[in-house]
C-alpha cells in the first residue's frame, strides 16, 4: 500500500509524536481513532500515511483478503478545527493518489457525528451510506460491572453463578502472564471450528494482541486478567478513547467456565480510572451471533459510522 508516502512498518520516534498529537487532537469516538489501534493493526491493514493541507490522512486495505480494497478513513486534526476549504484540499489530493494509481476512491469509519463536516466542504457531491455493521456499542460502566434490572437478568444469573462456583484472582496482565494468554488463545481456538478465512482474521487477531501487549506500561492501556487456581482463564485489553470513555479492544475467556465473560467484562470495567463513565466494545461487524450478544448487554448508545464516496468523479476539482 503505497497510496500515502510513509508506512507504518517504518515509523520514527518523530513520527509517532506526530501521529499522536493528531489521534488527540479532536474526539472523534470512534475505537480505530487512536494510535495504538491502527499501530497494532498495521500489517493487515497495510496502513500508510501523509500529512497533507493541516491534517493527517491514513489510507488502507484489508490485506488478509486475496483482492484488497483500499480506503481512507476521515482526515486527524491536530487542533480540533475543521476548515471547509482545506479539508476539501486534503479529500481531493487523497482522491488523486488514488486515481493515479487505478484505484476507486471511498471514505470509511466516518463517524456520524463528523459527517457534516464532509457535506459542507461537498455540497452536493457526495453521498453518505450508513455502514450497520461498523457501528459501535458503547455502555454505562456501572452496569456492565453490575448488571443490574430485568433486561440483564439471564447475563447477572451467569454472573452470580461464577462468583459463587469460583475462586477466583483479577490483575492487570503482567509480562510474565503472556505466555498463558497465548495458551488461552489457542485452546480457545482449538475447541472451535473455523473456516480458511475466519483463521485468517484469527491469525491477524492474534498478531494485533502480540503487538498490545508490548504497551503493557502505558499508562492509557487497561488491562485485566483473571486467574482461577493459579491459570489465566479470561483477559480483557483495552485503552482510553477520550476523556469519560475507554474502549475494549480485546476479551477472552474459557469457553468452558459459566459466566466467565460477564465476570471478564466486570472486571475490567471495575479496573477502569474513575473518570471513565462509557465502555465502547466496538462493533459486531455483522455477524449475527456477536450481534445479539452486543444487543442483549442494552448499549447506552451506538456511535454511527458512515462511508462517503463522490456522486459525479468527473466534475469534481
Amino acid at each position: 500500500m503505497d497510496i500515502f508516502k510513509h508506512c507504518f512498518e517504518k515509523l520514527t520516534d518523530e513520527d509517532i509524536k506526530t501521529m499522536k498529537a493528531y489521534f488527540d487532537g479532536y474526539d472523534y469516538r470512534g475505537a480505530g481513532y487512536t494510535f495504538l489501534a491502527n499501530y497494532i493493526w498495521r500489517t493487515s491493514y497495510c496502513l500508510c500515511w501523509e500529512r497533507i493541507s493541516d491534517y493527517l490522512s491514513i489510507a488502507g486495505a484489508d490485506c488478509m483478503t486475496r483482492e484488497p480494497k483500499a480506503i481512507v478513513s476521515m482526515p486527524l486534526t491536530r487542533d480540533g478545527n475543521y476548515d471547509k476549504s482545506k479539508l476539501r484540499k486534503v479529500i481531493l489530493e487523497s482522491k488523486k493518489r488514488f486515481d493515479e494509481r487505478g484505484v476507486d476512491f471511498s471514505i470509511h469509519l466516518i463517524p456520524g457525528h463528523m459527517v457534516h463536516f464532509l457535506e459542507e466542504a461537498f455540497p452536493g457531491e457526495m453521498e453518505f451510506t450508513h455502514d450497520r455493521d461498523a457501528d459501535e456499542y458503547v455502555y454505562e460502566k456501572e452496569k456492565l460491572i453490575n448488571l443490574p434490572g430485568r433486561a440483564l437478568h439471564k447475563k447477572k444469573n451467569h454472573l452470580n453463578y461464577f462468583l459463587k462456583t469460583y475462586k477466583y484472582e483479577a490483575r492487570p496482565i503482567t509480562a510474565d502472564m503472556i505466555p498463558q494468554l497465548m495458551e488461552l488463545v489457542d485452546q480457545i481456538r482449538s475447541e472451535r471450528s473455523y473456516g480458511e478465512e475466519e483463521l485468517e482474521s484469527l491469525n491477524a487477531e492474534l498478531a494485533a494482541i502480540t503487538e498490545m501487549l508490548r504497551f503493557l506500561d502505558d499508562p492509557r492501556v487497561y488491562t485485566v486478567a483473571i486467574l482461577i487456581n493459579g491459570k489465566v482463564e479470561a483477559f480483557a485489553i483495552g485503552e482510553k478513547l477520550s476523556e469519560d470513555t475507554a474502549v475494549e479492544h480485546f476479551e477472552k475467556a474459557n469457553d468452558n467456565i459459566r459466566g466467565l465473560y460477564q465476570a471478564i467484562c466486570s472486571e475490567f470495567c471495575k479496573a477502569l480510572p474513575e473518570e471513565m463513565v462509557f465502555v465502547n466494545r466496538e462493533e459486531d461487524m455483522g455477524l449475527e451471533n456477536l450481534r445479539q450478544a452486543k444487543e442483549a448487554l442494552k448499549p447506552h448508545h451506538m456511535e454511527e459510522k458512515f462511508s462517503g464516496c463522490f456522486l459525479y468523479t468527473s466534475s469534481v476539482e
